[in-house]
């Protein structure tokens, strides 16, 4: 863990990044949204610290072992928030024996920056009377908020205002933008209908009743197709290509439990690059991967009963995170290339997994700008990539007035994407890692070498994002030993 910031006065139930990867919103029972800014560590050059936090010691930070870019180890420690809120201040101390040395500390590998947010919000968003339980980015840095107070919010991030409310018969769970047109957005309610809306017009372009509570939907990539699941463990899929919500086939996904609560559908997540590959998280604690209609794939191990949790997959497409109801994160190995034709009947099932304890977890997901090249926030979030790969087209949802002031006359907002003078970049290692040395007091300055191509095929590198019961959001960040030791 790297950083801890107390976000929130009750639990988060929701948390997504924009497209860009430059934004965080995050909301849940206290109805407020904020929206946090990804911020370029100044550690450069520093030593990597162990952001753990024990309550025999009284919860202070534990120093790493970690190397530093000439490749002598040392103790060092950073400014990281820990969990009491104090801060371990920047120190450097001689080089000491240490059994981690058994470990092979030498070749220790750590990213020039460390991946963080700003301490205080962006912005924060007031106006649902209820939970939050859903959040959306547009292309244009819009944001959509869906809550149980039966609306859906669309806000503006620049001024912190409410642009229009779209209003439903009961809780809405679950919203997206479309991912190409993104003046349209599908909403899933408890009253069992899905919905299309047309941003501009505030109005319903089209919907369904599917006559079972809808607790999941979203869109493929490239807006052709959405996806839309119910409370009781069935999944339904629509064409969308006309902005419409032409129905085409189920998804049996073989539920066997007898309860209509254990089959409830929490979460879809397309794999990077697919549109037609999508997990599926389900109330029976499974992951479901579907390929087109066909069940092709299981990962088990973690535990979803009464929760909305919905699996992410890391941006190379090559593992899979999702938050337990057992306070763990979980993470399991994913080749999106490896599921080949078979009869209907065999499903390929991953029972082994890697973990880390995260205290009363209600969500993780994946940092889309950790797959970046050069460093470049730019990269996309699979749940909302856009097939053409256009992220900055302008602010160009028009818009008639602000919930703020019913009287304000009608406005249009066509302005250039949101703070563009924010930096765009962050260091991360751009060299070539060799995978052996023969010669154990080979400089470790040298396995610095392409930690980026490393990061590109394993979960080096990879940041994970996770939010709780008590309203915390936690950073964490997997370094260390990318090669074999």
């Amino acid at each position: 863990m790297t950083q801890e910031l107390a976000a929130h006065s009750g639990s988060v139930w929701c948390i997504d990044f924009s497209l860009d990867g430059r934004y965080l919103a995050t909301a849940g029972e206290d109805r407020v949204i904020h929206v946090w800014e990804v911020s370029e560590g100044e550690r450069k050059g520093e030593l990597l610290v162990e952001a753990s936090v024990t309550k025999e010691n009284g919860g202070g930070c534990s120093p790493f072992l970690a190397v530093v870019g000439n490749g002598s180890p040392e103790i060092g420690a950073l400014s990281l928030t820990c969990a009491d809120g104090g801060y371990v201040e920047k120190k450097r101390r001689p080089r000491k024996q240490s059994n981690r040395k058994s470990v092979g500390s030498d070749h220790l590998v750590v990213p020039e920056c460390v991946f963080g947010f700003r301490d205080k919000p962006l912005c924060s968003l007031l106006g649902h009377a209820a939970d939050v339980l859903d959040l959306s980015w547009s292309k244009s840095q819009y944001l959509l908020s869906s809550s149980m107070d039966k609306t859906v919010k669309l806000w503006d991030i620049t001024t912190s205002t409410c642009l229009k409310t779209f209003s439903h018969t009961d809780y809405v769970t679950c919203i997206q933008f479309n991912p190409v047109d993104d003046n349209f957005f599908i909403s899933g309610s408890l009253d069992e209908k899905v919905r299309i809306w047309n941003v501009q017009d505030r109005k319903i372009e089209d919907w369904n009743d599917l006559h079972e509570m809808v607790t999941a939907a979203c869109y493929s990539p490239d807006g052709q197709v959405a996806l839309v699941g119910s409370h009781k463990g069935s999944c339904h899929i629509f064409d969308t290509s006309e902005k419409k919500l032409q129905y085409k086939s189920q998804i049996d996904l073989r539920i066997r439990k007898k309860k209509s609560g254990q089959k409830k559908i929490t979460g879809f997540q397309f794999a990077p690059g697919s549109s037609s590959e999508v997990l599926i998280t389900s109330a029976d604690s499974r992951i479901r991967v579907v390929n087109g209609d066909e069940l092709v794939h299981k990962f088990k191990g973690f535990r979803n009963t009464s929760s909305q949790i919905s699996a992410s997959v890391a941006p190379n497409g090559k593992y899979v995170v999702c938050a337990s109801e057992d306070s763990h994160v979980y993470v399991w190995r994913h080749d999106n290339s490896s599921h080949p034709s078979r009869s209907r009947s065999a499903v390929d099932v991953t029972n082994s997994y890697e973990h880390f304890h995260c205290h009363d977890v209600t969500v993780a997901i994946t940092w889309p700008g950790a797959e970046a090249r050069g460093g470049s926030f730019g990269s996309h979030s699979s749940r909302h990539s856009d097939s053409d790969g256009a992220t900055n087209s302008g602010r160009d949802i028009p818009v008639e007035s602000t919930e703020q002031n019913s009287d304000a006359a009608d406005n249009t907002y066509n302005e250039s994407p949101v703070r563009e003078g924010v930096r765009a970049s962050t260091s991360w290692p751009n060299e070539k890692l060799p995978f052996a040395k023969s010669s154990p007091d080979h400089c470790s300055s040298d396995l610095c070498i392409g930690a980026m191509d490393v990061q590109r095929r394993s979960a080096w590198g990879l940041v994970i994002v996770t939010a709780g019961r008590g309203g915390e959001i936690r950073v964490f960040q997997n370094f260390g030993f990318p090669v074999q030791v």
